[in-house]
C-alpha cells in the first residue's frame, strides 16, 4: 500500500461483518416462521339474539345470565320488534370454566361486522345501502364474567354493499354485505369484551326512522382481529437485544468521529441520524403496556416508524449522491428528492395519526370512513417513484465506480459496490414491509374491492427485516468508524502545509472510506 493512502477497513473484517450480519438475519428468519407465522390472529363471533329485557343494562349470550334467544321465544313471539331485538356478542367465547382471555400481549382489537340479510320484497342495491347501529361495548375481568363496564355507546352510521348469494323457494334472496369496521381498541387491557347491537327502526338521539330498506336479518357475524401474542413477545425480545447493542456501537461511532481534525461529513451525519431513529425504534416501550392501559402507544409507534423510514431513505439517497458528479445526471435531483421523502413521510404520518386519534377517543366511531384504500394507493404510487428513481442513482453510482481509473484501488471499489447492493436490498425488503403491514391493516375493509384478501404467513418476515435494520445499520457503523490517527513520525510533514495543495483537498477526506488519511 502506498505511504500515503488512507487507512480502511480490512477486506477480512469487511466480509466477516456483512457475512455474520446475514447469517444472523437468516437465523431470525426461520425462528420466527416456525415460533410466529402470522402476526395475526382472529375470532369470529356469531351473534345471539335477544329479547328480554336487559340485566344491569346487559345482554349476556353466555353463563347463568344468558339472555332470551331466538330458541326460546315461543312465548314472546308478539313482543319481536327490531326496537327490542338485540344481538350479543361475547369475546372470547365463554366455554366452560378452561375459557382463556385476551392477553396484554395482544396489544390491539379489531370488530369487523359481517350481514346477512334476508329480503323478499324487490332487491337490495348493489351500490351503498345506509344502516345505523345502535351498540354497546364493555369488558369483564375473569374475577366476575358477568359484571360488564361499559367502554362506550354510540349510534353507528355505515354503508353496505351486499352482493346476491342465492334465492329460497318460499323466504326470498339472501344477500351478503360487505365488512364493517365496528369496534378499534388500541390496548387490550382487559380478558374479556362484550358487544350489544341493535339494528333500530327509530332512532331515539334524533327522532327519525332509519333502516326501513333492509329485509330480516338472517345472520350478524363479527370478526374479532388481534396481534398474535408470540409475534409481540418475539419483537419486544428484538428490541429489547439490539437497543444496547445499537446504543453502544452509535457511541463509539460517535466518539471516533468526534476525536477527528475535521468536521464530521454529511454522510456520518445522516448514518449517525439513522442509527439515532433505531435506537428509538427499538426501545420496548411497549413493555409498559403489560401494567397500564396505554391505547397512545400506537401514535408513538406511528412517529417511530415514519421517523425511521425517512432517515432510512435520505441516507440512501447520500449514499448515492457521493458518487455521482453534480449535477450530470439530474441537476436538482437531490433536493426534489429530499422534499418527497419530508412531505411524504410527513403525510404518512398525519394520515395515520389522524385515524388512530380518532379510533382511540371513540371506539365505537359514529362514522368509519376508512382512508385505508385510496391513501394506501398514493403511498404505494409514492414509494413506488422513489424506489424506480433510487435504483437509477444506484446503478449510475454503480456505472461511476467501474469507470473509474486505475488509481482507484479495486479494494476500496469491491467495498463500495458490495454496500451500495446491499443497502438497495434492504431498501426494496422494507418496502415490501411497509406494503404488508398497511395490507394487514386493511385487508378486512378491502374484502368489497378485491374479494377475499387474505395475508398469511408473513411473521417470520415482518421480524427478520426487524431484524435485517438493525444488523444493517450496526455493520455500517463498524464499517465507517473512522481509524485513529497513527502517530506521526518526527520527519513526517504536517499536511496543512504541504504546497500546492488545496487547503479544501487536506481538509475533507474522501466520503467512500471515511478514515483519517495520513501523509
Amino acid at each position: 500500500m502506498p505511504h500515503n493512502a488512507p487507512q480502511r477497513t480490512s477486506a477480512v473484517i469487511f466480509v466477516t461483518s456483512w457475512t455474520l450480519g446475514t447469517l444472523t438475519v437468516l437465523a431470525v428468519l426461520l425462528l420466527a416462521s416456525e415460533i410466529a407465522p402470522t402476526p395475526w390472529t382472529h375470532i369470529t363471533v356469531r351473534g345471539t339474539k335477544c329479547f328480554q329485557s336487559p340485566i344491569n343494562g346487559w345482554y349476556l349470550s353466555d353463563g347463568k345470565h344468558n339472555c332470551l334467544n331466538g330458541a326460546d321465544i315461543s312465548d314472546v313471539k308478539r313482543t319481536i320488534h327490531p326496537d327490542n331485538t338485540y344481538y350479543t356478542f361475547q369475546v372470547p367465547e365463554m366455554k366452560g370454566v378452561t375459557t382463556v382471555g385476551f392477553s396484554r400481549w395482544q396489544w390491539r382489537l379489531y370488530g369487523v361486522l359481517r350481514l346477512h340479510l334476508l329480503f323478499n320484497d324487490g332487491h337490495l342495491s348493489r351500490h351503498s345501502n345506509d344502516i345505523v347501529l345502535k351498540s354497546q361495548l364493555g369488558y369483564m375481568s375473569s374475577d366476575d364474567l358477568y359484571k360488564p363496564t361499559l367502554i362506550a355507546t354510540n349510534y353507528q352510521e355505515r354503508k353496505l354493499y351486499c352482493s346476491y348469494v342465492k334465492e329460497h323457494v318460499f323466504d326470498g334472496t339472501t344477500y351478503d354485505c360487505s365488512p364493517q369496521v365496528v369496534v378499534v381498541l388500541y390496548s387490550l387491557h382487559h380478558e374479556y369484551y362484550l358487544i350489544n347491537m341493535m339494528i333500530p327502526h327509530h332512532r331515539e338521539d334524533t327522532n327519525e326512522w332509519v333502516n326501513r330498506n333492509f329485509g330480516r336479518v338472517k345472520d350478524v357475524y363479527i370478526t374479532f382481529f388481534s396481534l398474535a401474542d408470540w409475534y409481540t413477545k418475539l419483537l419486544v425480545l428484538l428490541q429489547t437485544l439490539f437497543f444496547p447493542v445499537v446504543i453502544t456501537i452509535l457511541w463509539k461511532f460517535r466518539k471516533s468521529v468526534g476525536e477527528l481534525e475535521r468536521p464530521p461529513t454529511h454522510l456520518e451525519c445522516v448514518l449517525a441520524l439513522l442509527a439515532v431513529a433505531l435506537t428509538i425504534m427499538n426501545c420496548p416501550l411497549e413493555i409498559v403496556t403489560l401494567v397500564a392501559d396505554c391505547p397512545w402507544m400506537i401514535v408513538v409507534n406511528d412517529i417511530r416508524h415514519n421517523f425511521f423510514y425517512a432517515s432510512f431513505m435520505t441516507f440512501f439517497l447520500y449514499l448515492t449522491d457521493k458518487h455521482l458528479e453534480p449535477g450530470k445526471l439530474c441537476p436538482h435531483a437531490k433536493k426534489a428528492i429530499n422534499i418527497s421523502i419530508r412531505s411524504g413521510s410527513l403525510a404518512i404520518l398525519i394520515v395515520d395519526m389522524i385515524e388512530h386519534l380518532v379510533n382511540m377517543e371513540h371506539p365505537l366511531a359514529v362514522t368509519f370512513e376508512s382512508m385505508h384504500l385510496n391513501m394506501s394507493m398514493l403511498f404505494f404510487a409514492m414509494l413506488g417513484c422513489y424506489l424506480t428513481c433510487i435504483t437509477v442513482r444506484t446503478c449510475s453510482a454503480l456505472v461511476t465506480i467501474a469507470k473509474k481509473g486505475p488509481a482507484y484501488e479495486e479494494e476500496r471499489s469491491c467495498q463500495e459496490v458490495v454496500v451500495l447492493i446491499i443497502t438497495w436490498i434492504c431498501f426494496a425488503l422494507s418496502a415490501a414491509d411497509f406494503i404488508i403491514k398497511r395490507l394487514h391493516d386493511g385487508m378486512w375493509m378491502w374484502d368489497y374491492t378485491f374479494g377475499q384478501l387474505e395475508i398469511q404467513n408473513t411473521g417470520g418476515f415482518l421480524l427478520g427485516v426487524y431484524c435485517m435494520w438493525n444488523v444493517y445499520t450496526c455493520v455500517l457503523l463498524v464499517v465507517y468508524t473512522p481509524l485513529k490517527k497513527p502517530p506521526q513520525s518526527r520527519g513526517r510533514l504536517d499536511r496543512n502545509r504541504v504546497v500546492g495543495v488545496p487547503l479544501r483537498a487536506r481538509q475533507s477526506p474522501s466520503f467512500v472510506d471515511l478514515r483519517v488519511t495520513t501523509l
